[in-house]
Parts: structure tokens; C-alpha cells; sequence
């Protein structure tokens, strides 16, 4: 082959890449919809209608077929739905009905909240069966070289739709009311699934050919693999120290005196926008350095900010405080985008549903266990402590992480 025959070949590979990236992060927007939604928008939503305080705290159970999709993910991988290509099946079906339920919710103002919980739970459980098959398509169709931009575009991906579902949609509630904002969500769903459909028929070309679906994927062939099972062990750690040390500042901020509107305002704006910046830069990082100098960066960035949180918090300076805050949010995103990348190349196997499922899976199901327990732990010991302890560990998660995976393994694989 010429070199102009590879220059040509190289372009259309970029352009289908492009077109495939495109596409799939135009999902992941209506996915991170629907996290924002269940998160933030339809508690306050449904508490704006009059709904008790008690009963909107169990509202956040919708969130949990988003915690522990990978339980069904084997399903994904062995049985595709028929009369789909293979980049249709699955994410179509359950984005349309989605989309359907979505619609009819809109219409059903003031029915019975059982009713209303359930038609949640059905979209929740859509939703999360639909991102394990988009994750499945990333690992299939996203080549080695654009795995830094695929896990960075999804980041951002997610920061948009969760800044829609849960900003801008409970924003706009009070001017437009049930139907209109409901009906809004369900066409976005409908709308977001159009790049995919213009991807499929045109069969960009594509990094390599689709792995077939597999008869027998299960957990227990992942956890068989000695290399799969560390990697799965240190990225739950890595999840475990990373997302308390993100989630909870707002809790400190709280113990400052520090007023709800200034952190809804200021750590509510900046922290999305701070995860868009991320996002940008990411991707040029990793190729700039590597993934595992980009990590390292990343982590010195959020010990910094654990710094700036416990002298803010020692000094009693708040605006100290929510600039850690605020950094420690664009650290551990920072951080995760590396790890994205690492699991794009971790699940490209036999059964990539599946594996690619339970690393994100499992890691976001304990992590979530692991910050109720740090906030116990805050309450019997200080918040400057709470920092130091954390430091640590993110220093020894990252370190192991660093250890078991050398750089060119993850680069090649």
C-alpha cells in the first residue's frame, strides 16, 4: 500500500471513528438525562408537588438498575434482539420505550405515586440495559488509539445530560409545568438516538469487525481470569477512595456555616463546569503523557485539593474550602476518565458486555456503599483527619494501580 493509499485509509478510519464517537456520546447525554433526573430533578420535582420529605428520600431507589445493570449484563452478551444490526440491538428498543413510558408519564400529572414509582423503575431499568450495550459498542468499535477521547467524550457526555436532567429540567419546571418538561425528556430521548441510526446505515468503517455474542458469558469467566480479577479488585479500591472523597464535601462545606445557596450556586455551577474542563483536557493529557503520568497528575491535583479543603476548614476560610471542593470534583474525574480508558481495553474479550458492566458496575455499586460508611467515620473523627486518611489512600490505590498494569500493556492491548 502507497503511502497516500495509507493517508487515505487512515483519514476514513478517523471519519468513521469520529461519526462512531459522535454517536455513541449522543447517547450517553440521554443517559446522563436520566441519572441528572433521578438524582436531582424528580425528587424536586415531585417534592415542588407537595410530596413529603420522607417519601421523596425514596425516590433515590430508582437509581438502583443504574447501580447493578451488570447483574443482567451476561444477558446482553449472549442474546441480541432480532431484525437490528448489531449496533442497533438492544440500545433502539430500550431507548424507544424509554422514550414511550417518558411520554406517558408526562400525560399522568397527579396518578397514584405507586403507579408513577413504577413507570420510574421501568425507565431506570431501559436506561441502564441500554448504556450496557452502548459500553459494549464503545469496547467493540473504539480503536486503541481514541480510547483517551472516547473515555473523555463520555465524561463530558455525562456532565451535559446530568446538567439538563438535573439543572435545567427542575429550572424550567415552575414556567412549564408537568407535560411540557416530561414530553421535552421523552423527545430528547427519541431525538439523541438519530446519530446512531445515521451511523448504522452508513457502516462508517470502524476499528474491527464486532465481537459475536456469546453463549456462555457469565461473571464467573471474568472472574476465572487471575489478570481480569486484580483489575477488578483495584479499581473497586480505586472507586472506594475517589467518589467519598468527591461526594461528601458538600457535607463539609455544610459544618463551615457555609449557606445552601452558596453551594448549590457556586459548587452546584462550577463542579459540571470544572468536569467539562476535565473532559477537554484529558484526552491531550493521556496522549501527551501516557496514562499512567496523566493519573499521577490528576491524583497530585486532587491531594492538593484535600489540602485546601482540611486548611479551610482548620482556618475556618470558606472560600478555601469550595475551591477544594471544586477541584477535588475535577481530580477524581480526571482520574476516572484514565480509568475509562483502562476498561475500554480490559473488556475488549469475548464477552465485553459483560466485563466492561461489572467493572463499572461493581466499582459504582460498592464505592456508593463505601461513602455511607465514610460518612459514619467523618462523625466519630474530624474532617482535617478525614482528608489526611484520605490522601493515603489515594496515594496507595494509585500506586497498586500504577504497579499491576505497566503503561505499554494498556496502550497495546
Amino acid at each position: 500500500m502507497s503511502v497516500m493509499e495509507q493517508n487515505t485509509h487512515r483519514a476514513r478510519t478517523g471519519s468513521g471513528q469520529l461519526a462512531v464517537l459522535l454517536a455513541i456520546s449522543a447517547l450517553y447525554i440521554g443517559f446522563g438525562m436520566t441519572m441528572g433526573l433521578i438524582q436531582g430533578g424528580f425528587p424536586a420535582i415531585m417534592r415542588a408537588q407537595g410530596m413529603s420529605l420522607g417519601a421523596v428520600g425514596w425516590l433515590y431507589a430508582l437509581y438502583l438498575p443504574l447501580g447493578v445493570a451488570f447483574l443482567w449484563s451476561p444477558l446482553v452478551d449472549r442474546w441480541r434482539p432480532p431484525f437490528l444490526a448489531v449496533e442497533l440491538a438492544w440500545i433502539v428498543p430500550m431507548q424507544l420505550a424509554s422514550a414511550l413510558v417518558v411520554a406517558a408519564v408526562a400525560l399522568m400529572q397527579g396518578a397514584d405515586l405507586r403507579l408513577l414509582f413504577a413507570m420510574g423503575l421501568f425507565v431506570a431499568f431501559a436506561m441502564a440495559t441500554m448504556d450496557i450495550a452502548l459500553d459494549a459498542l464503545a469496547v467493540e468499535r473504539i480503536d486503541p488509539a481514541w480510547r483517551p477521547r472516547a473515555a473523555a467524550c463520555k465524561l463530558a457526555a455525562l456532565s451535559i445530560g446530568a446538567m439538563i436532567g438535573g439543572g435545567a429540567f427542575v429550572a424550567l419546571f415552575q414556567r412549564f409545568g408537568w407535560a411540557t418538561i416530561f414530553l421535552c425528556y421523552a423527545a430528547s430521548l427519541l431525538l439523541l438516538i438519530v446519530p446512531m441510526l445515521l451511523v448504522s446505515r452508513a457502516k462508517s468503517p470502524v476499528a474491527t469487525p464486532p465481537v459475536a455474542p456469546q453463549q456462555k458469558a457469565s461473571f464467573r469467566r471474568l472472574l476465572r481470569n487471575a489478570l481480569q480479577r486484580r483489575r477488578l479488585v483495584l479499581l473497586t479500591l480505586t472507586c472506594c477512595v475517589i467518589f467519598p472523597l468527591s461526594a461528601l464535601n458538600r457535607l463539609m462545606l455544610i459544618d463551615m456555616q457555609v449557606s445552601m445557596d452558596v453551594i448549590g450556586g457556586v459548587v452546584g455551577t462550577l463542579g459540571p463546569v470544572t468536569m467539562l474542563m476535565t473532559a477537554g483536557i484529558a484526552a491531550p493529557m493521556m496522549h501527551r503523557f501516557g496514562l499512567s503520568r496523566a493519573i499521577w497528575l490528576f491524583t497530585a491535583l486532587g491531594i492538593a485539593a484535600l489540602a485546601a479543603m482540611a486548611a479551610g476548614y482548620l482556618l475556618a476560610l470558606p472560600w478555601l474550602a469550595i475551591v477544594g471542593a471544586v477541584t477535588m470534583g475535577a481530580a477524581v474525574s480526571g482520574i476516572y476518565v484514565v480509568l475509562s480508558a483502562r476498561i475500554l481495553g480490559w473488556s475488549r474479550g469475548e464477552q465485553p458486555a459483560t466485563d466492561y458492566a461489572t467493572f463499572y458496575g461493581v466499582g459504582r455499586f460498592v464505592s456508593t456503599l463505601a461513602t455511607i460508611a465514610f460518612a459514619q467515620m467523618v462523625a466519630l473523627i474530624s474532617w482535617p483527619l478525614f482528608y489526611l486518611c484520605g490522601a493515603l489512600a489515594l496515594l496507595t490505590v494509585v500506586a497498586l494501580l500504577h504497579r499491576s498494569v505497566e503503561e505499554k500493556e494498556t496502550e497495546h492491548e
